[in-house]
């Protein structure tokens, strides 16, 4: 039986689905290797490690070099893998548009910049996921002689799950907090259209003899990838979501894509977004284009970002630190009882997970990789339907 995952959503699990309900394919073609798993509602599972490379292979077409083509893919598919489908192998294919129109870059002249303390991070454009990657490792190798790492980044294109930038650093032993602004896309009832980014926050930190502390959220009630999603799949959205134009609320998400998304906690989240859009937006001088509809709004480009390390060695001794965070988070989950676990743990389980069963591939979602494919020249081979 499906199992409910983080947040609610239902997770398909090979051990929880009843005998006759799920079919192992294995297949092997000159193009792909990859075993999937299809589900009786049609979701197919790709292996990480064949996703992966094809993602690869489709960046390739769309000029970027190697480096950047096997960066882009391995953050996109762990992202999924991690459990946020609608910012991971989902933003393919708004990604492949923009690369072949040109609105980002696909060899972009990224510079480096040290100013007063600060690090510049010039993006001309490029894909926001290969110069974040590079921007963490950059800071990273910084803040080993320097407690606090300041990093501006300027005319990145739309970086996604900024948690996996977060993610990153605290793997290399940092603490880490980062914000991205994006087009106004967020009002609150009654606004004639947006207001204002649903700009999005993540920190995370290591944590000794666990996976990483991981908090990622934007600032609307759901990140506008989902509302993206509910629109492709052709279902209502709640309504508590979105405005539609006319400030009215609506469970049509494509009205809700024409309109505007709903803030969390009211104008307790447009305050959290003024602050992230002072930091990410103009300290960067970010002007991205307007949101409107699917295509442009879901992976906008020229936006800023902020990025905020911290060597825990550097400032309070890496022992004293690691003691610290254990006695708190030891309070915290004793508190919350036997299913009790901070953020970044359940992602890391179902990142375990799939890379056993694979990354879950819905019907809608795998029309759109075809048509990637075949317009690469890297056909994304089909599971045979039962």
């Amino acid at each position: 039986l499906p199992h409910l995952g983080d947040k609610g959503r239902i997770r398909y699990h090979p051990r929880f689905v009843p005998s006759g309900a799920i079919r192992l394919v294995t297949f092997h073609t000159r193009e792909l290797h990859m075993t999937s798993f299809q589900a009786d509602n049609g979701v197919q599972r790709v292996a990480i490690g064949a996703l992966t490379e094809w993602m690869s292979r489709v960046f390739l077409s769309c000029g970027l070099d190697e480096r950047s083509a096997v960066c882009a893919a391995q953050v996109l598919v762990r992202t999924s893998a991690r459990g946020v489908d609608t910012h991971g192998v989902a933003r393919l294919p708004v990604y492949v548009d923009k690369l072949r129109t040109g609105e980002l870059k696909a060899r972009p002249e990224v510079r480096f910049e040290d100013r007063c303390g600060v690090l510049h991070v010039h993006a001309d454009c490029g894909l926001g996921q290969v110069v974040a990657c590079d921007a963490v490792d950059q800071a990273v190798a910084r803040a080993a002689s320097s407690a606090f790492v300041p990093v501006v980044m300027h005319d990145i294109g739309h970086m996604a799950a900024i948690g996996m930038f977060a993610l990153r650093a605290a793997e290399a032993g940092m603490l880490a907090y980062v914000v991205q602004s994006t087009p106004p896309m967020m009002a609150l009832p009654g606004f004639r259209g947006a207001a204002i980014g649903n700009n999005p926050l993540a920190f995370a930190s290591p944590v000794s003899g666990g996976p990483p502390l991981v908090f990622d959220i934007a600032m609307s009630f759901v990140a506008r990838g989902n509302v993206l999603a509910a629109a492709r799949d052709g279902r209502p959205i709640p309504d508590d979501w979105a405005l539609d134009a006319e400030g009215r609320v609506t469970t049509d998400p494509h009205a809700a894509l024409m309109g505007a998304m709903l803030p969390l906690a009211g104008h307790k989240g447009m305050g959290l977004a003024m602050m992230v859009q002072c930091l990410a937006g103009s300290l960067s001088g970010a002007e991205p284009p307007p949101v409107t509809g699917a295509t442009p709004g879901s992976a906008p480009s020229r936006v800023g970002a902020f990025m905020f390390l911290a060597n825990p060695e550097l400032v309070a001794g890496r022992d004293a630190y690691d003691r610290h965070l254990h006695q708190w988070l030891e309070t915290y989950k004793s508190s919350a009882g036997e299913q009790g676990r901070y953020p970044g743990e359940g992602a890391d389980r179902t990142e375990r997970q799939r890379q056993v069963s694979g990354v879950p591939i819905a019907p809608a979602l795998l029309k759109q990789l075809e048509a990637v494919g075949e317009a690469a020249g890297a056909p994304f081979s089909q599971v045979p339907r039962s």
